[in-house]
Parts: C-alpha cells; structure tokens; sequence
C-alpha cells in the first residue's frame, strides 16, 4: 500500500484522480502503464473519493485496486482490492 505525505503531492483535482490514481497503481503493482484502467472518481458523502480500476499483472491475470483520495483531494493510498478468495 502506497501512501502520499503530506508535503510531498499537492491536493488532486476530482478530474485528474483517475490519471494520478492509474500512475500510483502502476509503480505500486508494478505493471505496465498502458495496462491500468480506472473509474472516474466517485465523490463520498464526506468530500472523499475513491477510484477503482484494474490492471494485467503480466501472467494473464486482471488484478482490481482502489485509491482513495482524502475530502481535499490529497491522495492516501492505494491498496489491491479484497478478492474474497482465501
């Protein structure tokens, strides 16, 4: 899970999380750029966002995650989604 501080990002504007949110997700996961999609942002009742999108891992696979995006737009994380599989 990749984390952004406080002094190191500048808040994101809600039309640019998705592209932020796929370059977060390619150097967390390690996957091609060009192999990352994403959703639009999607606005909480609490002003945060998430974003979620899929990637090929390289063996085949399409991997899901999710970013989050705190109430003024600052990035907090990215994290590969919960499968359900054990």
């Amino acid at each position: 899970m990749a984390a952004a501080s406080a002094a190191s990002a500048a808040p994101v504007a809600a039309s640019n999380m998705g592209a932020y949110c796929r370059s977060q997700a390619a150097k967390e996961f390690s996957a091609r750029p060009s192999y990352v999609k994403s959703t639009r942002a999607m606005p909480a009742e609490d002003g945060s966002a998430t974003v979620n999108g899929t990637y090929a891992d390289g063996n085949g696979h399409t991997k899901a995650f999710t970013c989050r995006f705190d109430a003024q737009g600052n990035f907090v994380e990215v994290k590969a989604a919960d499968t359900g599989k054990p």
